[in-house]
């Protein structure tokens, strides 16, 4: 018989002990988040969606001796197809840092969002529109906003962000062992 164990963010969970959520620290902002991982089945949904949303080339058809064949190395279907990947890969990639900050942990106190003023203030002037979501919640914009252009105060911030995610998106054998050994089971003696 299992019993209910304390979940270290509040909430429980039977069967087993959660481990922390690990914490990452922007290097250059020095700030410091928690971070949850993006699952494999919601990368892969991610990237089907994007897929349907922007489809892929066609490679153009030429007429041969054998009937009309598809040309995949027609350069104006190379340049669209290297055109394509692009625009695809980072759309993930900004959908998954999107993903990423809204599982994160941080706290926004007036401290941040003072922070959060100022770098709005400072888009705007130069031409940049600040817009929020308006699938968002208020807090969730928020959050969003701070952990991408506030904690992430450079791109090498913002590389570092997705790597970390990614890294703990990807389960190690480490974590797999881990998880068997601290899993109880359920089952009747």
């Amino acid at each position: 018989m299992s019993q209910l164990m304390e979940h270290v963010n509040g909430t429980r969970q039977q069967g087993r002990v959660v481990p922390p959520l690990p914490e990452h620290t922007f290097k250059d902002s020095g700030i410091t988040i928690k971070i949850r991982k993006v699952g494999p089945t919601t990368q892969q949904r991610l990237a089907q969606a994007i897929m349907k949303e922007l489809p892929e080339p066609t490679p153009p058809t030429v007429e041969t001796e054998l009937g009309a064949e598809t040309n995949a190395a027609d350069p104006a279907y190379l340049a669209a197809m290297e055109v394509w990947n692009t625009q695809t890969r980072n759309e993930l990639t900004q959908r998954l840092l999107l993903i990423a900050a809204l599982e994160a942990e941080v706290t926004i106190d007036d401290a941040a969002r003072a922070d959060i003023a100022r770098k709005k203030r400072h888009l705007k002037l130069i031409g940049i529109p600040v817009e929020d979501n308006p699938d968002l919640t208020e807090a969730e914009n928020e959050k969003v906003f701070y952990i991408l252009h506030v904690a992430a105060g450079t791109p090498e911030d913002l590389g570092e962000f997705s790597q970390a995610v990614m890294r703990r998106s990807v389960p190690t054998e480490e974590a797999v062992q881990s998880q068997i050994a601290t899993f109880q089971r359920d089952l009747p003696e």
